[in-house]
């Protein structure tokens, strides 16, 4: 009996020191408390600095340095941008092209590209001070843009195959692809309406029709992030809002100029279908509508976006959108472009430079509040919980050979292929 008592004794305290020790867990930390309760503590830790660096997102094929055919490592430019105050995104680490200077020398095959994100996302969690794991974001628009994944027709391709249930395939295929690699966002699918055939974007976007694109669109965001997101899929970026494929005289990012009613019901519409799927992130686009930056279009953003359309997700600006909406004479340079795009709902700066240079002069100067500061932090905060990347950052790199370019999936975009051709003229054929 004696010594029953002391085996159950001896249970007890273990019970009783495991609960202290999990009650001494911070509660960000805690994988059964709700997200909001998490996403709150965790705001309340972070510096300034901290917060400022969540809504950065820098460019990312430098953030490793590969030493031989099977080896890679974080950056010195890496490790020192995450010391300084931790970065909250990176996009397009895995991009190999003439821009990016990576070559299939340079660059990283599948599994090195997993084994490459895995280091990065492991020095975020593991060496910084509070252990938020990184959101890297790559450029899916047909397929992943990486190297040896597969390559899927452009989109004004996949649009003539009229075929729902197969652009639901691609996007899971493109989204399973870029997730094996360590992607946690995947941008696409492009929902611009495109009306002018001088833009030069045509053949990112499903055509000119409106409802086809918020059709064929909504299938390929419902297929990238599967029945919930996940650590399994990745988050959508739909591209771009808005009114971007109709720029005046063609030119890429040219002002447009559209009353209110033909914007919603043919413009929004794609986008608006796409979120009450679902989708977790949206990007603006370069262009003005009437005069306004849609970077810093707070009725596009805020009120269209997440009051009508309950989005709960958060906003990229495209590449240096913010620094662009100084060049458009609406604000007072760059610390006023940043004040004008965070007040209008705008969370994430693409490119990380006035947002990282100038949101803290904003904040002394009173152009910005810090509830707005953390009503953005607390956007990316709740997609990384939502994802469960602090229980599982890490992905499997020997599973990412496997699933890029399988036969399964060159199959598929050879069907995408066979049923978007369109024959303007059959001779038998």
């Amino acid at each position: 009996m004696f010594r029953i008592s002391i085996i159950c004794l001896s249970l007890v305290l273990s019970v009783a020191s495991a609960n202290t020790a999990y009650a001494q867990k911070p509660v960000y930390r805690q994988a059964d408390k709700p997200v909001a309760e998490r996403v709150a503590d965790l705001l309340g830790r972070m510096t300034l600095d901290e917060k400022i660096a969540q809504l950065r997102c820098p460019l990312g094929w430098e953030m490793y340095t590969k030493n031989g055919k099977n080896s890679v490592e974080p950056s010195e430019k890496y490790v020192k941008m995450m010391s300084e105050a931790p970065i909250g995104s990176f996009w397009a680490v895995l991009r190999a092209d003439p821009w990016t200077q990576k070559t299939l020398e340079t660059g990283l095959h599948p599994r090195l590209a997993a084994k490459a994100l895995n280091a990065l996302q492991r020095y975020a969690v593991e060496k910084t001070r509070l252990g938020i794991p990184v959101l890297f974001a790559e450029e899916c628009p047909h397929g992943h843009m990486a190297i040896g994944t597969t390559v899927f027709p452009t989109s004004l391709c996949a649009a003539s195959t009229w075929n729902p249930e197969l652009m639901h395939r691609m996007g899971e295929a493109i989204g399973l692809e870029a997730r094996s690699q360590g992607a946690n966002v995947g941008y696409g699918p492009v929902l611009d309406v495109a009306r002018d055939p001088r833009w030069s974007r045509m053949e990112e976007t499903f055509g000119e029709d409106p409802w086809l694109t918020s059709v064929l669109g909504t299938e390929v965001v419902r297929g990238m992030q599967g029945d919930a997101p996940d650590a399994s899929h990745v988050y959508c970026t739909l591209k771009h809002l808005a009114a971007y494929g109709i720029p005046e005289s063609g030119h890429n990012g040219g002002a447009v100029f559209i009353g209110e009613r033909v914007l919603r019901s043919q413009y929004l519409l794609p986008f608006e279908k796409a979120v009450k799927a679902g989708a977790a992130t949206v990007m603006t686009s370069y262009n003005s509508i009437d005069g306004v930056p849609c970077t810093a279009n707070r009725h596009l953003l805020t009120d269209i976006l997440r009051g009508e359309w309950g989005f709960r997700g958060f906003v990229y600006s495209d590449l240096l959108s913010i620094d662009g909406i100084a060049g458009m004479r609406v604000s007072d340079g760059l610390a006023g472009s940043a004040a004008l795009a965070l007040k209008a709902g705008l969370d994430v700066d693409l490119g990380g430079g006035a947002y990282g240079g100038y949101l803290k002069e904003c904040l002394d100067k009173g152009m910005i509040t810090m509830a707005d500061i953390d009503r953005a932090v607390r956007n990316v905060l709740t997609l990384k919980f939502r994802m469960g990347l602090f229980e599982n950052p890490y992905v499997d790199e020997k599973r990412a050979a496997e699933v890029c370019h399988s036969d399964d999936h060159v199959a598929l975009a050879r069907q995408v292929a066979e049923e978007g051709t369109v024959l303007l003229k059959n001779n038998g054929v």
